[in-house]
């Protein structure tokens, strides 16, 4: 079977150049996929001169646009085309390094949502010390609201049963203690509410020091603190890096084939380039948002996110999971 998958090289924040890259180097090793770019002419040129598809767009939405901007301008821009190919079925998946915010308003005013869905979420996976787990939202959304919160728990649920993770995930909601007693009065009530609930494996509040330690399978937050702390494990990332480039240097290790060893692996697994690409969940479609200043590594790992997606099937096993889940229409 082959897989369809749209790709948005307009308002990136790195070089059109490294998104074609990527769409390249997946291509050479994806042969069931074939890859439709959309962008300017003069930037596609190696996508077309290597046989892959073009749509010629000349139209960004860039990262400052503002929503009634979007939303009030002409459907010409290549968020809009894309989007547009995934309603009508022409591509399979879209992945996109644009506005987010942009991205989730076109996304909703385009496409389905999931029956008593109330809005898209954006749903990451992480990798613990034990296992594979998701955080969701990671800032589709602001604000901290109790049937927000609830349906996340829900909807990362369902998204966790889709990837055939466990049959009764473990839930957390992030927060700033562990006990009962902590945060916001809104996180404990939602607490109490998902404490009642037979679906899946409720362990309370989790705080973002022991995210990594195995303790859920999906952990329940609001976009705003999400996002803020995707960009901090970035940036932790980023500086341990650092650190371990440092360290190499002054030990005069810099050219030991153990050590270089050791530290090409490390670096590697915190390379968040690597790993790039986050799930725009709640829509009839798989939309996946890729980081605005991916390289062509992190590129190439959008793409392989949207095909996995895609054999997996997520938006109608999302579907089928949600409804058996909600039962009720969440308030």
């Amino acid at each position: 079977m082959v897989y369809r998958i749209g790709v948005d090289t307009l308002g990136s924040e790195s070089p059109s150049r490294l998104i074609v890259q990527g769409v390249l180097e997946f291509a050479r090793t994806n042969s069931a996929c074939e890859i439709l770019c959309i962008g300017r002419t003069h930037d596609l040129a190696p996508v077309r001169s290597n046989g892959l598809a073009v749509i010629e767009c000349e139209k960004a939405i860039n990262q400052h646009d503002s929503l009634v901007e979007i939303l009030r301008s002409e459907s010409s821009s290549s968020l809009h085309v894309g989007l547009n190919l995934l309603a009508e079925r022409e591509i399979d998946a879209f992945v996109s390094t644009g506005n987010t915010a942009a991205l989730m308003a076109l996304g909703r005013h385009t496409l389905p949502m999931l029956p008593g869905w109330i809005r898209p979420a954006i749903i990451k996976r992480f990798e613990s010390k034990k296992s594979p787990f998701w955080i969701l939202d990671l800032g589709a959304n602001i604000a901290r609201k109790r049937n927000l919160l609830l349906q996340f728990a829900y909807l990362g649920t369902a998204y966790a049963k889709s990837m055939h993770l466990t049959s009764k995930p473990r839930v957390a909601v992030l927060n700033i203690g562990a006990e009962a007693h902590k945060g916001p009065v809104v996180l404990r009530r939602v607490a109490v509410e998902l404490s009642r609930q037979r679906h899946f494996d409720f362990v309370g509040f989790i705080e973002a020091d022991l995210l990594f330690d195995g303790i859920a399978d999906v952990v329940v937050t609001d976009g705003f603190s999400g996002n803020i702390m995707l960009k901090s494990l970035e940036g932790a990332a980023k500086i341990t890096h650092h650190y371990i480039r440092e360290a190499l240097d002054k030990a005069a290790l810099s050219n030991h084939e153990l050590a270089e060893s050791i530290a090409r692996n490390v670096n590697s697994r915190l390379n968040s380039q690597s790993y790039n690409g986050a799930s725009l969940i709640g829509l009839d479609g798989v939309v996946i948002k890729s980081h605005g200043h991916a390289d062509n590594v992190g590129i190439e790992a959008a793409l392989k996110l949207a095909r996995d997606e895609v054999q997996a099937a997520i938006p109608k096993r999302l579907k089928m999971h949600f409804q058996e889940l909600a039962g009720t229409t969440l308030t």
